[in-house]
C-alpha cells in the first residue's frame, strides 16, 4: 500500500502542467479533469481510512539509506492522523472544483485557475505527508504561492491589494519557519523529524530550542491566522473566488498552519508547560477576538472569514488544552479526549 503514497502529490501536480498545454486544444478539458483527479485522491483517501491496514506506512523516495545512522532519503510518511487530513483536504478540494465548473465561467483564463488549484493541493498533501523540514518547507511554499494567486484571480484592485497583503505576511511567516528549520539543522545536524526527535532528548529546556519553537509559533501561526497574525485572512477571504475563499478557510489554513504545528509539538518537539500555555491563550485569543470582529461585518465573506478565525481559536484551545494536561503529567486519557474534540472540531 505503501507504493500508493506518491500518487497524492504527483498526480495533482502532474495534472497540473498537463492542463496549461493539453487545454489548448480540448475545451473544457482542464476543469473535468481536475474534478476527476480530487474525486480519485478522496477514493483513494477513504481506501487507506477504512482499509485493513492501519498501520504508519513509510515511502523512501529513490530508496537510499541512512549514511552514519542519519537518514538522507526523501521519507513521505502515512498515519491515521495523516489519512483522516488527507481526506478533509482531497474532499474539500474535489467540492471546490465542481463548484467550479459553473463559478468560473465568468472568468477568460480557466486553466491557469486549475493549474493553480491543482498544485495548491499538491502543496498541502505533500505538507502531510513528508517526513523531513526541507520538503515541508517545500511544500508550503507550493501551497501558498499558488493560493496569492488564486487570491488575484479577479485582478481588480481589491483582489491585487488583498493578494499583496496575504503575500507579505505570508513572506514573512515563511521567513520565520525557514529561520526556524536552519537554526534546528545547526543543532542537530538532521532535518528528518523522526531522526530530529531522537537527538532533542538531548537538549531538553535548551534556549536555542526554545527559540526555535517560539519561531515556529509565529511562523505557522500566520499561516494558520491566529490573533494576532489574522491580518490577511479577512482581505484574502472576501477577495477570492468563492470556491478559493471555502479552500483556504476550509483546508490551507489547517494544512498549512495547524497540522504542521500539531504533527511537530507532538511528534518532534517534548511538550512543555510554557509553551503549551502559550498555544492555549493563543487559541483563547483567537476564539474570542475573531468573534468580536466579525460583529460588526456586513460583508458576507468577511464574516465568515473572522469567524474562521474563531472557529481555529476553538481547535487551537482544545489542542492546547490536550498539552498542558500531558506536560503536567495529568490524566492522558482525558488529555486524548481534549485533542480529539480540536481535531473534530
Amino acid at each position: 500500500m505503501e507504493t500508493l503514497i506518491p500518487l497524492y502529490i504527483v498526480i495533482p501536480l502532474a495534472t497540473a502542467f498537463l492542463i496549461p498545454v493539453l487545454g489548448r486544444f480540448i475545451h473544457g478539458f482542464s476543469r473535468y479533469l481536475t474534478v476527476a483527479v480530487f474525486l480519485f485522491l478522496t477514493g483513494l483517501c477513504f481506501v487507506y481510512l477504512f482499509g485493513e491496514n492501519h498501520d504508519t506506512l513509510v515511502y523512501t523516495i529513490g530508496g537510499w539509506k541512512p549514511v552514519k545512522g542519519i537518514p538522507i532519503a526523501i521519507y513521505l510518511v502515512h498515519d491515521g492522523f495523516c489519512a483522516f487530513m488527507l481526506l478533509v483536504i482531497n474532499m474539500i478540494a474535489f467540492l471546490a472544483a465542481f463548484y467550479s465548473i459553473s463559478y468560473i465561467r465568468r472568468f477568460t483564463a480557466g486553466d491557469n485557475y486549475y493549474a493553480l488549484l491543482c498544485l495548491m493541493v499538491a502543496g498541502m498533501n505533500g505538507v502531510v505527508l513528508t517526513g523531513d523540514l526541507f520538503n515541508l518547507y517545500v511544500f508550503i511554499e507550493i501551497a501558498s504561492i499558488a493560493s496569492y494567486a488564486l487570491v488575484a484571480f479577479g485582478v481588480e484592485q481589491e483582489e491585487l491589494e488583498a493578494s499583496f497583503k496575504y503575500q507579505v505576511l505570508g513572506g514573512l511567516a515563511s521567513l520565520f519557519i525557514l529561520m526556524g528549520i536552519g537554526l534546528l539543522y545547526w543543532s542537530t545536524g538532521t532535518l528528518n523529524i523522526a531522526d530530529i526527535s531522537g537527538v532533542l532528548h538531548d537538549f531538553s529546556g535548551n534556549k536555542i530550542i526554545v527559540f526555535i519553537q517560539l519561531l515556529f509559533i509565529v511562523g505557522f501561526g500566520m499561516k494558520t491566522a491566529m490573533v494576532p497574525f489574522h491580518a490577511w485572512l479577512p482581505d484574502a477571504h472576501s477577495s477570492a473566488p468563492s470556491p478559493i475563499s471555502s479552500m483556504l478557510s476550509g483546508v490551507l489554513i489547517k494544512a498549512a498552519g495547524l497540522y504542521v504545528i500539531v504533527r511537530l509539538f507532538f511528534n518532534m518537539f517534548a511538550i512543555s508547560h510554557q509553551i503549551a500555555l502559550l498555544i492555549t491563550v493563543i487559541g483563547t485569543l483567537s476564539m474570542v477576538i475573531g468573534v468580536f470582529l466579525a460583529i460588526g461585518q456586513w460583508d458576507l465573506k468577511r464574516l465568515l472569514a473572522y469567524h474562521s478565525i474563531s472557529q481555529m481559536g476553538y481547535i487551537v484551545l482544545g489542542i492546547g488544552m490536550g498539552m498542558l494536561i500531558l506536560a503536567n503529567g495529568g490524566n492522558k486519557a482525558i488529555a486524548a479526549f481534549a485533542i480529539m474534540g480540536g481535531l473534530f472540531h
